[in-house]
């Protein structure tokens, strides 16, 4: 299935969703991702309960948990647990009583994170079966638009938010960066690629141009070469051994 089609199914799925609308070939390129790769007795991990989780469970047939702010119990895909990854910052907050799962997905989550990369996936290779995938998907902070922005005297960043429940985007990371601290952390990188699989003719409210406008945002991205995406997307693994 193309990644077009796919993308259209998960925005019926979801009408009037307009995250879901904005993400949906995100979505759809994380489903072909782990299509193949993903059996009914294991274990998934979402960081940050979303449409998303709903989606792998019901593609995949897998128990999909959920790490965040969601609180703590059973769901109709798996568990959800409470934990803050700012909490990272200081080993001995670590939760240990989590299982150890076979793909952790953590999708447009790290950029807005306070507390330093390394310490966030230090902790997140405990939740990773030894030999088990961790697939990052995060903003390309040295993308074109974001250039062109400062060339102009924008700064491309809000401000920081003043609600902790959704602060914004805190820092975002070019590949150099993420491969770096993706390795420092102890994983293997797998793969990497460039990502334009954000729908920019379907913004969420108050952050909209005219569909026309987004539609020729769109256009200009998946003719860029992969430094200049907006996206990227990081597949790690757990070594055997470690």
């Amino acid at each position: 299935m193309s990644l077009a089609t796919e993308a259209r199914r998960l925005r019926e799925r979801f009408p009037g969703n307009g995250y879901v609308g904005f993400h949906a070939r995100r979505y759809a390129s994380l489903v072909q991702l782990l299509d193949g790769k993903l059996a009914p007795d294991m274990l998934v991990l979402d960081i940050g309960r979303s449409p998303l989780t709903e989606v792998l469970h019901e593609r995949f047939g897998v128990r999909v948990d959920s790490l965040g702010f969601n609180g703590e119990g059973e769901s109709a895909e798996g568990r959800t647990w409470w934990f803050d990854l700012n909490m990272a910052q200081t080993q001995e907050k670590w939760r240990t009583d989590l299982p150890e799962y076979d793909v952790v997905v953590m999708g447009e989550v790290i950029e807005h994170l306070h507390t330093a990369p390394r310490l966030v996936l230090s902790f997140l290779r405990t939740l990773v079966k030894p030999g088990g995938m961790l697939v990052i998907q995060t903003p390309n902070a040295a993308a074109l638009n974001k250039r062109l922005e400062l060339l102009i005297g924008r700064n491309p960043y809000e401000l920081i938010r003043e609600q902790t429940s959704d602060p914004g985007h805190f820092r975002e990371y070019t590949r150099k960066e993420l491969t770096a601290v993706v390795r420092a952390a102890g994983f293997e990188v797998a793969d990497w690629f460039a990502a334009d699989y954000l729908d920019y003719s379907r913004k969420p409210a108050g952050k909209q141009h005219s569909a026309a406008f987004g539609h020729a945002v769109n256009i200009v991205n998946r003719c860029l070469p992969p430094s200049l995406k907006p996206g990227q997307t990081l597949v790690a693994r757990r070594p055997l051994g470690g």
